[in-house]
């Protein structure tokens, strides 16, 4: 998120702007945004302009590991539960922005 985007954004007057202009985190670490992007992406792929495939598994022994996300490369050895995952690497990021703002300016659907 930068404050030129939700300046972008906040000029469009909704309710929705607003908020987001009100609350946007332009912090570097929270400025971030995962949660848009994977939403996005599940809408759009092509936004995604390179991945790659990892085999990853979860830790879940109950040790100071637990929840830990542990990947290898199709080369590796992996552990037994590795599952094949995409792992999206890099985005055509003024399309992801115009696109977020596009959904964030637009009016809300009539109930």
């Amino acid at each position: 998120m930068t404050a030129a985007l939700v300046k972008q954004i906040e000029v469009s007057g909704t309710p929705l702007a607003h908020y987001i202009a009100r609350f946007a985190m332009l912090t570097p670490g929270a400025d971030i945004m995962w949660d848009e992007l994977a939403a996005a992406a599940w809408i759009d792929p092509t936004l995604i302009t390179k991945s790659e495939t990892r085999y990853m598994a979860v830790d879940l022994d109950r040790g100071a590991g637990y929840g830990n996300t542990l990947t290898w490369g199709t080369k590796d050895a992996l552990g037994p539960s590795a599952q094949p995952v995409e792992i999206q690497r890099d985005l055509d990021t003024e399309k992801f922005y115009r696109m977020f703002a596009a959904l964030m300016t637009a009016p809300a659907a009539a109930h």
